[in-house]
């Protein structure tokens, strides 16, 4: 299950682990600049979604960014 040498191949449905059929509760509101982290935001704002290496220091360098609402890791 755990092959590490094989980064670039897609596991088989077979072998990957069965989802969700609710939402993760989350602590609200976001702990550093007090919006919202949930999916009810602003109706005027945009979603970006960017996929980085150690989540929570790439998330902190968007929290001084303008325009950003809010941020999420996981």
């Amino acid at each position: 299950m755990f092959d590490f040498r094989s980064k670039t191949k897609m596991i088989d449905p077979e072998e990957a682990l069965a989802g969700r059929d609710e939402a993760i509760a989350v602590n609200q509101p976001h702990f550093v600049n007090g919006n919202t982290i949930g999916p009810d935001f602003p109706a005027h704002l945009e979603l970006a979604v960017f996929g980085m290496g150690c989540f929570w220091g790439a998330e902190r360098l968007f929290w001084n960014t303008p325009g950003v609402f809010s941020t999420a890791v996981g």
